[in-house]
């Protein structure tokens, strides 16, 4: 199992390597002025990669109908992550993080900020996701 991901990971960052250098030819010759999958500068993740790195450091399943405050809390967690890292907008988010509305987004990361300030643990967890972005994007980034 580790050697298929270590080969879907490379085969990822050579595709991604390929169209990066053909989004450049098509933006020098002016056929393309805006691309939503590479605009967010050098983060080459998606939002299922993320919402997966979410669920796994919170041990939950986001999309799990239900209100126990762990999946809630990893709700919470997820839309924040999903709006920092992604052009993604509210209404692009809500499905998923298992949400019907973009207001429903917007409060879960209003609130996950609330907590980054008022809850230690959470902002640890926080930060452990982050941290495994940009380690994933270093490793990304090198080849």
């Amino acid at each position: 199992m580790e050697k298929l991901n270590k080969d879907l990971l490379h085969c990822y960052k050579d595709q991604l390597s390929a169209i990066r250098t053909f989004h450049r030819t098509l933006s020098i010759m002016g056929l393309i002025k805006n691309d939503l999958i590479i605009e967010k500068g050098s983060t080459p993740l998606f939002a299922p990669k993320l919402v997966e790195l979410v669920s796994d450091i919170f041990n939950e399943d986001i999309l799990t109908k239900s209100r126990k405050l762990n999946i809630v809390f990893a709700r919470k967690a997820a839309a924040y992550i999903l709006k920092k890292y992604t052009t993604l907008s509210l209404k692009e988010i809500a499905p998923f993080i298992g949400v019907n509305d973009h207001t429903t987004v917007l409060y879960n990361i209003k609130t996950a900020i609330d907590l980054m300030e008022t809850e230690n643990w959470y902002k640890l967890k926080i930060q452990e996701i982050e941290e495994n972005i940009k380690d994933y994007n270093t490793f990304v980034q090198k080849s």
